[in-house]
């Protein structure tokens, strides 16, 4: 889609609401609405299939959180406050519900001054608004509460650790539903709220991150600290966050594609010289992989506020808006967690069925910055260890059915969510052959659902309106799909031709076949020809004019597809007809007959497949026939004479 007719179909609006309220966030805060947002987001994309949770939190439209809370490194202990500013959608709404975690103690709840009835239950917090509103209608209140959670995994909420220092460290993971741990909210993807600040009061020698912009750091009585972060643009609860630590802070611009102004790469990052020492060189590599994915994908979504890391004792790393946490540096990892901010925190996953719109995204970054930065090899050697460990196993969906979405670690399951999702990612671009149009479609695809969520199959909607071809049938196979296919190339020459023939079986029940391209590098005396074909059968045969002797092909030259397969030369195996010995029909769908000569009677035949294995075995007499094979599958299979004297024929034969 142009940009004129994105300008058309999106639009900003900041607007300055100046609205009263008890506590500290009584200043303007901007409102960011898009017609797409309105119209697409809050339609169909409530359901959880993680928790049952209350459906009044779709009774409004969340513009606004403003957290306002004292922490301490060394505890998961908060107190504080969260002010929630919220548009009425369903009328006649008295009660407003949010979610919080049972285990914090809400002590007050108050709206222009007012204290208003509440009960809080079941991690949900029910309250009276005295009234009842009507669509349009502005809701504005403050909840005062206190608690302590206990971290139990790693989506644990918050958490707090010492790293190999021995500082304490306090860090949020809210991802997928437990933001309600640690602060009230809707914790619905396609309502994002429009604006947060995050305000936290630390002890002095810590230091504070968190999304958007440093807006002040202020002292405080008692020895403590205050940050305030304020950020301006759309985001999804669960990329609201904090990390507070012995912080140094290592700062720098990173230039954009497309003549923006540079963007501030803000790090925090232990407080020990040799930290920035070892991380400089990785953490540096957010600038020419800022740059590379502004220019694939268009500019950095959040350029007027920053980009950011802070160092937490976890396990990989987290996409928070604007500000990632990282267990670690590296290459892959800062270049993961940077995509996110374009597949995960732009665009957001409809729906968690729908994850691989954040999570097979920002792996197959990882593939494109080896491959753009550091070099084709890189890439190849990165692509081929993914391919081996989605071929691990024979079966798995990149989409999640809602009944498995009980499981969160099948949401992020590595091989499915991550690999398999990067694999088919690069799959799509091989069947689009056009480089080009392929990143225009990841770059549309950004445009038309900026601040947004989408679905696997708005994807494929927006590959279908970029290309002008229909790609159902490949979302069915790869991403509706389980498994992979193993292909059996068998090639020979004959006539002036060569001739590639292509079995295809399947990993898994459905589906039970993959059509798509295929690709041979063909090798004639030192010359290399690249042909291309598209298989739509299960067993097909392709005929190419080639000049002179063909010493080897090779299937899939350049790396693309998921696949196991077998190439099989077959230009020395004799023809049907040897030495008055011939093979009929072939190919056969049944059955088959053998016509010999007397002196290969009583000669014991042998059927085998691609690989070896013996299908059947009998010997050359007066029965002659091989009957009932309609049982095997399509393919090339080998037939083997071994006379009493001790001779030896092979003869190739087709299963249709």
């Amino acid at each position: 889609m142009s940009k004129s007719i994105k300008t058309l179909l999106l639009f900003w609006l900041a607007v300055i609401m100046v609205i009263p309220v008890a506590g500290q966030f009584n200043r303007s805060f901007f409102t960011h609405t898009c017609t797409h947002h309105c119209s697409h987001a809050k339609v169909n994309h409530t359901k959880t299939g993680i928790y049952d949770q209350d459906p009044r939190v779709h009774h409004y439209d969340i513009k606004f959180y403003g957290l306002d809370l004292q922490v301490n490194p060394w505890t998961t202990f908060i107190a504080g406050s969260t002010r929630v500013v919220a548009e009425i959608t369903q009328p006649a709404t008295r009660n407003f519900v949010l979610e919080l975690t049972d285990v914090q103690t809400v002590e007050a709840v108050m709206s222009n001054g007012q204290s208003l009835a509440f009960v809080h239950q079941d991690h949900v917090l029910d309250i009276d608004l005295g009234e009842e509103k009507e669509p349009g209608q502005m809701v504005d209140l403050e909840v005062f509460y206190a608690g302590e959670p206990q971290p139990q995994g790693f989506f644990s909420g918050i958490q707090t650790a010492t790293n190999s220092f021995g500082d304490p460290v306090l860090w949020t993971l809210s991802e997928p539903h437990n933001a309600r741990v640690w602060f009230p909210c809707k914790q619905v993807l396609s309502d994002k709220a429009d604006s947060v600040y995050v305000y936290l009061s630390v002890p002095q020698g810590f230091m504070a991150a968190s999304n958007g912009l440093l807006y002040d750091v202020i002292e405080l009585e008692n020895d403590r600290v205050q940050y305030q972060w304020h950020s301006y643009y759309p985001i999804a609860y669960y990329l609201i966050s904090l990390a507070v630590a012995n912080y140094q802070e290592y700062s720098f611009m990173a230039p954009l594609a497309q003549g923006v102004d540079s963007v501030l790469v803000q790090n925090f990052i232990y407080n020990y010289p040799q930290v920035l020492e070892a991380q400089k060189p990785n953490i540096d590599m957010t600038i020419p992989m800022m740059q590379l994915m502004s220019e694939l994908w268009g500019n950095y979504p959040f350029a007027s506020e920053k980009y950011g890391h802070a160092q937490a004792p976890m396990g990989g790393g987290m996409e928070h808006q604007t500000i990632s946490t990282m267990g670690y540096f590296g290459f892959d990892i800062t270049a993961h967690e940077l995509a996110h901010h374009w597949f995960g925190n732009n665009v957001t996953c409809a729906t968690w069925s729908d994850i691989w719109i954040n999570e097979g995204f920002a792996s197959y970054a990882e593939y494109l910055s080896r491959e753009f930065i550091l070099g084709p090899t890189y890439a190849q050697d990165w692509m081929q260890a993914v391919h081996s460990n989605v071929k691990s196993q024979p079966g798995g969906s990149v989409y999640i059915p809602p009944i498995e979405l009980t499981d969160v670690w099948r949401i992020f399951n590595g091989r499915l969510s991550y690999r398999k999702g990067a694999a088919i990612l690069h799959q799509l671009r091989f069947e689009i052959n056009d480089d080009p149009l392929f990143f225009q479609v990841m770059e549309e695809f950004q445009d038309i659902f900026a601040d947004d969520v989408a679905t696997g199959d708005d994807f494929r909607s927006t590959v279908d309106l970029v290309t002008g071809q229909s790609w159902e049938w490949f979302f069915d196979q790869w991403y509706y799909g389980e498994g992979f296919p193993t292909y059996q190339i068998t090639w020979w020459q004959e006539d002036g031709k060569l001739v590639i023939q292509s079995s295809q079986s399947t990993s898994a029940a459905l589906p039970d076949f993959f059509e798509g391209s295929l690709e041979f590098l063909v090798m004639t005396e030192g010359q290399e020809q690249l042909v291309r074909v598209y298989q739509d059968k299960v067993l097909q045969q392709f005929e190419f004019i080639i000049e002179g002797d063909v010493e080897s092909i090779v299937f899939d030259p350049r790396g693309f597809m998921l696949k196991n397969y077998t190439v099989w030369d077959s230009t020395n195996i004799e023809s049907p007809v040897i030495r008055n010995i011939k093979v009929f029909p072939n190919p056969f769908t049944e059955d088959f007959n053998i016509e010999y000569p007397e002196s290969w009677h009583n000669a014991i035949v042998i059927l085998t497949d691609l690989y070896g294995k013996v299908i059947l075995e009998q010997r050359l007499n007066e029965h002659n026939g091989f009957n009932h094979l309609s049982g095997l599958a399509s393919g090339v299979y080998f037939l083997t004479l071994f006379s009493d004297s001790g001779e030896k024929e092979t003869i190739r034969l087709i299963k249709n």
